[in-house]
Formats: C-alpha cells, structure tokens, sequence
C-alpha cells in the first residue's frame, strides 16, 4: 500500500523504495541477522527511506548515482519518522542514509551500519535505473569509483556475498513484484503497532499540505462518531473508520499546485483533483478489505446520482458509504483554507440541510450530526489537537535544519571561492 502511494510522486521512483528493501533484506541474510523484528524495522526503513521526497528537483538529484545534494528529504524523512511512527528509533537511520561513511562520527553503531547498507543498497537500485543491463563487474567498478569513503566498507562487502548467495541483480532486473517479508504491515515493529502504521501512511498524505493536516483526521473521527450512534456497534464502527482514515490515500498522487490552489480550482484542475479516487481505489486495491475499499471510495457519490466517480444513485449506497460522505463534508466545512475561514457550526448546519434538501447526501446522518453536532466536534478536536501539534513541530524543525544546511553550504562556498 505504502509504496504504491509513493509511487504516485513521481514516475521515476516507481517501486524504488520496494526494490532497495529487497536488496538490503538480501544484505541482512547475508550477514546472518535472523531476529524477525529485527529484519521487520529494517525492511520498512528502507521501503520508506524517501518517505520525505516531495520535490521534484530533489528527485532529480537522487536518481543521479553521483549525488550528495539530498539532504531535504533526508531531513524531512527523518522528522517524519519520529514524529509520526511506531519506528522513530530508526529515525536516525532516514537522517544519514545518504552521508558519506566516512563522515559518520559518535553515531549509534547500529544506526550506523544500517544506514550505510541503506546507502549501498540505494545507490546500487539507483545505478539499475541508470543502466539496467548492468552487472557485478560494473556495479564494483562504479561504487569503486565514487569517492573515497563514500560507502560503508562491509555494507559493500555484505551486498557482494548477497550478490554471490542470491543473485541480487538478476532479482532487481526481472522485477520485485511483491515484498519478501509481505507480513511487516500486520505488525511493523513487533509491537502489534498496526493501527500506528496505518495513521503513519495517512500523514504520508496528509503532511504534504498544511489544508490537508487534519482533515483525514476529522473526517474519520466525525465519521466514527456517527457510526457509533447509527450502528451502535463499537467493532462496526472502528470499520468505518478505518474506511474514512484512508478515504483521501489518492491525493498523494494530485500536484501541489491543485491541493494548495489559493481559489476555486477551474475546470481542467477539477478534473484531476476528481482523479484521486481512482488513484485511492489503485493503491488500496488488495491491501484492506473490498467492502472497506468501496466505502472510502465513495465518499463523493451523491443519492440522486449526481456524484463522482460512478454516479451512484441512494439504492447503491450503505449506511458506512452515506457516514463517510457526511464526514467529509463536515470536515471541508469546518477546515481552514487560504480561500476560505473554518465556517461555524450555524454555517455548517445549514449547509448539511441544503444538501438534504437537494438529495444529496442523508437526511437521517444529517439528523444525528446536527443533534449531537458539539460532542461530535469536541471529540473531533482531542483528536485533531496532537496530529496539528505534530505538523508544527516537523515543520519547525525542518525549517530550522534546511536554515542551518543553507548557512554551512554558503560558508562552505565562500572558503572555496
């Protein structure tokens, strides 16, 4: 799921993420490292090693074999992780994960080794992507070549007796299609810390734009909320949930310019921002069940079949599918974009009715929502109140770090100028 999202950035980096977890995976059985927590971590450190490259002229950069001008996404990655998933403690590991090995000082010797294997098995996937008809002779005159100290010494020598036990390159030519350790997404870390994982991937989304922060977060909550008093059953409930956290996953894949559009977005805009769902349905497809796919996916159907993608008409829509609908548009209403204010709940409430009016959306959730509107909100904004908090502190630190990176670059040139 994870990387058919990051895949939506950019095509270049298609299955990156999957293939240099699939050589450092190899790396590890090389070296004899059969701890399954252990293999779990590392394996999702590398998947989502640039879990921070949003920009396109980094990606530029990163998918050069010769490049040590990446240190954005590095920064960003690393806050990401320890702010927002059960695997901060690798946090480190995403921070140096392209530093050269001989720049490396009083680090943890662990973190040390994995992010120099991360490095190697990087620039190795990234080498492939250059000349894919490359082999074992070439990949060493090439990393032989680079600077000196620019790789971990045994995270070479391990890539090599993985080359030698598994054929590494030849795997990477045909195509990983699947993860070997396709189980990690169960319990990521060993801690049955699935739930985390899946709140992880959302902020995936979700950080990329300060109008998007908390708005999965709010359309989930309000959502649950309104299943517990429409259902009344707790697990049913926590189901659709589930379906509303990941209702927006295809955003990922929708151009800055669209989400962050400071007006109404025209026609040809409105058309690919329509285009995440089907993005959505693409990346979960497979990943969660097909009845919680199609609730999250249906969240811009309308009853009188005037909605989106399908045109779905009342007859075709369940009660989690007519929640979700309601949640978001709550959550739209109540958000802040540069456009527009979070509207009051008088607002929102006589928009919710016209909606009804019109045969839009559900007079019966509209009903519960406009009773129970405050303590629906109040539990709303506990929710919200730590993810927003999160999204300051990773933006604060980001721009402190990218300062400090700019201040040194500039002395630096000044010395070699």
């Amino acid at each position: 799921m994870v990387q058919r999202a990051l895949n939506c950035v950019d095509p270049r980096l298609v299955d990156h993420g999957l293939r240099v977890a699939a050589v450092l995976d190899a790396m590890l059985e090389a070296k004899g490292v059969t701890d399954p927590t252990q293999r779990r971590a590392a394996y999702l450190v590398a998947l989502l090693h640039d879990v921070g490259a949003y920009r396109t002229e980094e990606i530029d950069r990163m998918v050069a074999f010769e490049t040590e001008s990446v240190w954005e996404h590095s920064f960003y990655g690393y806050l990401f992780f320890k702010e927002l998933t059960p695997l901060g403690a690798y946090a480190d590991v995403i921070l140096y994960h392209h530093l050269p090995y001989d720049r490396f000082t009083d680090q943890d010797p662990y973190v040390k080794f994995l992010a120099g294997a991360v490095h190697v098995a990087d620039r190795v996937d990234v080498l492939l992507l250059e000349r894919p008809q490359a082999d074992v002779v070439e990949v060493e005159r090439l990393l032989a070549a680079s600077r000196p100290g620019a790789f971990s010494p045994e995270a070479v020598a391990l890539f090599f007796e993985a080359q030698r036990r598994f054929d590494v390159l030849a795997r990477l030519r045909s195509g990983v299609k699947q993860p070997d350790r396709s189980h990690i997404v169960d319990d990521p870390d060993g801690t049955g810390s699935a739930s985390s994982f899946l709140d992880m991937l959302v902020h995936v989304i979700d950080f990329r734009s300060r109008h998007t922060v908390t708005h999965t977060v709010t359309t989930a909550w309000v959502a649950y909320e309104l299943a517990l008093r429409l259902i009344g059953d707790q697990r049913a409930a926590a189901r659709v949930y589930t379906s509303a956290l990941v209702h927006d996953v295809g955003k990922i894949g929708i151009p800055l310019s669209i989400l962050e559009k400071p007006g109404k977005l025209d026609d040809e805009e409105m058309k690919v921002m329509r285009t995440h769902v089907e993005l959505t349905e693409d990346i979960l497809e497979g990943c969660i069940e097909p009845v919680l796919l199609q609730a999250a996916a249906r969240h811009h159907e309308k009853l009188d079949g005037s909605g989106y993608p399908r045109g779905l008409h009342a007859a075709e829509l369940s009660m989690p599918d007519r929640i979700i609908a309601v949640a978001d548009i709550v959550s739209a209403l109540v958000g802040t974009r540069s456009y527009k204010k979070a509207y009051p709940k008088e607002k929102v409430l006589e928009l919710l009715a016209w909606h009804v009016e019109t045969g839009k959306i559900d007079c019966i959730v509209v009903e519960t929502m406009t009773r129970d509107y405050d303590a629906i909100m109040l539990s709303v904004a506990a929710a919200c109140q730590p993810v927003a908090a999160a999204y300051e502190r990773v933006q604060s630190a980001y721009a402190l770090m990218l300062g400090k990176l700019k201040r040194w670059q500039a002395e630096n040139e000044g010395r070699s100028a």
